[in-house]
């Protein structure tokens, strides 16, 4: 279980993941159409419909959060405090905002093609978010239709970019181990000399 900072690193996580794939293909020369400077953000809804969006590049913005239909369940045997959390799935939007329509299309294009290659973040890719040894997150492609994008679009009353989606799942987020039960608010104790054993009983 990661903490409540977890969702957000789940996007910094990806465009990290990209940034660094990008780098490598740069450096051995594969890269081809993709541009290799311009810029990929993980960027609020609000960037996108501000009066300065994006201008190049790929932005990663996550548009929805829900609860998981996939709840992890908490193991038999632990404490129920330490199971108290939610599960969560996280919708994301990736838009290429290049000038040409060369690299728009190139972008994406291996944007997807990356994710498709690396659908599951492990320890080794997931930043921060306190997240356990053991947990990853899977990435799962979206099924939105031209209209199902256009229309999420146009309520960030925004011109349409090309764009596509994808899900972050299981996102199972706490507070981690909490106290089972009322904290003490006092105590009392009491003594007195003597054996009770030894005492007469009345």
């Amino acid at each position: 279980m990661a903490d409540i900072a977890a969702p957000h690193f789940i996007g910094e996580s990806i465009v990290a993941l990209l940034r660094a794939r990008r780098s490598l293909l740069a450096e051995s020369d594969q890269l081809g159409p993709v541009p290799a400077t311009q810029d990929i953000a993980h960027v609020p809804v609000a960037k996108l419909t501000s009066a300065t969006p994006p201008t190049s590049g790929l932005s990663l913005t996550c548009y929805h959060i829900a609860r998981s239909e996939h709840a992890q369940a908490v193991t038999p045997g632990r404490s129920s405090a330490d199971g108290v959390g939610v599960s969560l799935e996280l919708y994301y939007l990736l838009a290429s905002w290049a000038a040409t329509a060369s690299e728009e299309l190139a972008l994406i294009s291996w944007a997807m093609l990356e994710l498709g290659r690396y659908p599951v973040l492990g320890p080794g890719q997931l930043l921060g978010g306190g997240w356990a040894r053991d947990e990853s997150i899977q990435i799962v492609p979206g099924t939105d239709s031209p209209e199902q994008l256009g229309r999420i679009w146009e309520s960030f009353k925004s011109k349409y970019r090309l764009s596509t989606t994808f899900r972050a799942r299981i996102v199972r987020i706490g507070y981690g181990r909490t106290e089972d039960g009322p904290p003490v608010i006092a105590s009392r104790f009491s003594f007195a000399a003597g054996d009770v054993a030894l005492e007469p009983s009345l």
